[in-house]
């Protein structure tokens, strides 16, 4: 019983929805629920080429269809809720909604998209932001007062804190701990604290029902926008592109029309890796895009089986910051994550069959 929280790490981008989805998979996963954030967050995984990607609802329940909460530290955006409701044929018995939620509106999303800051710092231009500004001013209209969400609201904090005295749930953060309003290098940050402390104050979750506290790392941790990548170089486009490790982000380059490319860097900064630890508290580390460090481990599912190159790179992980890694992802497809204890579960036909339907 209690929860389990999937944060993640440097910048963002980690694949902390994928954990997030693993981990309520395995544990058998009561409820997942946000507590920061809005509809800035991409959070997806791979089905052969197809991308299921949510941005409003948190991705943990998609492999056990588990409940889908959204606490009062999530900002709603109606029509996007909506939307990815419908797209995976929830019942409004599986979502939930605390009424005092803020809610997105067309004007928030406006404001961000003419706002040059916003350009300068990578925005999503969601609206994510100015909703919580209006929120912190208290002119925000808040998901009780939308009769479209009215079947989906309930006392998220009562629900999340029964749920994990019954069993396990989960709580997915958002975006990268450095992309922090409070932990950040502003302003080149988010609108809110994205760390464990402010997730679970988020939810309404006490803190003495939390059992771990998961950072997702990449290999080669990655950034969008402006701002330092610690002290560490970064790859070239050049480069990435010989490697074959370029990243897509999901921000529309206004001079090109197309994706705009993220930086990358040629390794971790130790130093700031140990302050992430801190400030969340983590006591598990999951490693992700490891085929972009070494490729000969793409698509490796049993922990034997990993490279002795990324082995290294766990016990170095592991030696400085004294916390262990548990889990590494090893490639694009959703099934390429490979567990210490070789214990994730069996993935099922009927799994791979709803899986498909959401392509």
């Amino acid at each position: 019983m209690g929860a389990n929280i999937i944060v993640g790490g440097f910048w963002g981008d980690e694949g902390k929805g994928l954990v997030s989805a693993w981990q309520a998979y395995r544990d058998q996963s009561l409820g997942v629920f946000r507590g920061c954030g809005g509809t800035n967050p991409e959070h997806g995984l791979f089905f052969g080429e197809h991308y299921i990607v949510t941005n409003q609802l948190p991705l943990g329940f998609i492999l056990s269809e588990a409940l889908v909460g959204l606490g009062p530290g999530t900002a709603v955006n109606v029509d996007k809720f909506l939307s990815e409701v419908n797209r995976f044929r929830l019942p409004v018995e599986k979502v939930r909604i605390d009424p005092l939620c803020p809610i997105i509106t067309s004007e928030n999303i406006q404001e961000e998209t003419h706002s040059s800051s916003m350009k300068a710092i990578g925005s999503t231009k969601s609206g994510t932001g100015i909703a919580m500004a209006h929120a912190a001013l208290r002119i925000a209209p808040l998901a009780r007062d939308i009769p479209a969400l009215q079947p989906y609201l309930e006392d998220i904090p009562e629900l999340a804190n029964r749920l994990a005295r019954q069993g396990t749930i989960n709580l997915e953060g958002t975006q990268g701990t450095f992309l922090s309003r409070y932990h950040g290098e502003y302003p080149n940050v988010t609108s809110v604290d994205v760390t464990a402390p402010s997730i679970i104050a988020g939810v309404g979750l006490n803190w003495r029902l939390v059992n771990n506290v998961i950072v997702c790392v990449k290999a080669l941790p990655t950034r969008e926008g402006t701002g330092s990548m610690g002290a560490v170089d970064e790859f070239s486009v050049e480069e990435m592109q010989t490697r074959g490790i370029l990243e897509y982000s999901s921000i529309i380059d206004p001079k090109t029309g197309q994706r705009q490319i993220r930086r990358k860097a040629k390794g971790i900064d130790y130093a700031l890796l140990v302050r992430i630890i801190k400030l969340n508290g983590a006591n598990q580390i999951a490693l992700t895009f490891a085929e972009h460090y070494d490729p000969d481990v793409r698509d490796v599912r049993q922990w034997g089986h990993l490279t002795g190159k990324v082995k290294n790179l766990i016990s170095e992980i592991e030696r400085q910051t004294g916390v262990e890694v548990t889990l590494v992802n090893t490639g694009k497809p959703w099934t390429s994550m490979a567990s210490k204890h070789d214990d994730l579960p069996v993935v099922s036909d009927t799994l791979q069959a709803r899986l498909r339907t959401y392509c």
